[in-house]
């Protein structure tokens, strides 16, 4: 139902807004990493090594022992 109301988070001072988010991402994110593990810690890992900075898809890489040659390789600039 779309109304001209807004939303009742508006109601929320900023800092509790970014409160109730952040613990909301972080139930997210755990359910995410949850799902993940439950087809094994080899995907899990590989899911947050797709979504990680070079850095981790680089120590993904060298944890696995993966070259460019492997179709789960992480390419990193």
């Amino acid at each position: 139902m779309e109304d001209k109301k807004g939303s009742f988070m508006d109601n929320y001072p900023d800092h509790i807004q970014d409160v109730i988010l952040s613990d909301i991402a972080d139930q997210l994110v755990g359910d995410w990493i949850n799902s993940n593990a439950d087809e094994g810690t080899f995907y899990a890992d590989l899911k947050i090594a797709e979504m990680s900075t070079d850095d981790v898809k680089a120590d993904f890489n060298s944890f696995y022992e993966l070259t460019a040659d492997d179709d789960d390789y992480q390419a990193v600039s």
